[in-house]
């Protein structure tokens, strides 16, 4: 039986940073507190990771990647495991407006964008990850144009990650919507936009309107 590795002094510590933003907000991160958690010193706090705002930076940074990776990931296995993948299993891994396990994560990262205003460490960070979650997004598109479309890349891989990226952060506005049925957007009417833009884009047809 393979032993379970005793977590380091950085991971303790960057673990129960993690829980301190998740119970008292990023305001609300104290470095003793977290070092309490963590059962090290502050100074060894400092030694990691220069002073709050870095200790910010790493753990809030993961936590800004973590669900697109696993979004991807995920995004990635179910079409490898597609014979003949079509537009509508490309819809079927966008996001959509009413799934309730997103809206956490999405309000999460907005708020952690927000944070990186008065953090340059973070904003930083920031930057470096989404160099890489861009470009795997990019390769995830650029594989799912080719095996819809037989071969093609009608449009830019890049454009359409970042579409589908940006559109994320937009169900925010939709949020604050909810209580309004008039102007609050199902997630039918949004996977019938996608759908129609997606065929047009893609395989140059024209979806019927909403009945």
């Amino acid at each position: 039986m393979e032993s379970r590795r005793t977590p380091t002094s950085r991971q303790r510590i960057t673990a129960a940073a993690r829980v301190q933003v998740e119970s008292k907000g990023i305001l609300g991160l104290r470095v003793q507190d977290v070092a309490t958690e963590a059962k090290v010193s502050v100074p060894l706090i400092y030694k990691y990771f220069g002073d709050r705002d870095g200790l910010l930076a790493e753990v809030l940074g993961e936590m800004f990647e973590e669900f697109v990776l696993e979004q991807i990931d995920a995004s990635e296995a179910y079409f490898d495991a597609l014979e003949n993948p079509t537009v509508e299993d490309l819809l079927a891994v966008i996001a959509l407006p009413q799934q309730d396990f997103r809206r956490p994560r999405r309000w999460q990262r907005m708020q952690i964008l927000a944070a990186s205003v008065e953090i340059p460490a973070l904003r930083r960070q920031l930057g470096v990850l989404q160099s890489h979650l861009q470009e795997r997004l990019t390769l995830f598109m650029e594989n799912a144009q080719r095996r819809i479309t037989g071969g093609s890349t009608p449009v830019s891989s890049a454009a359409l990650a970042l579409l589908v990226q940006s559109y994320g952060f937009g169900f925010v506005l939709n949020d604050l919507l909810e209580s309004d049925e008039h102007t609050f957007v199902t997630d039918d009417q949004f996977a019938h936009l996608m759908r129609v833009m997606l065929n047009a884009a893609l395989l140059n047809q024209q979806t019927p309107s909403v009945g």
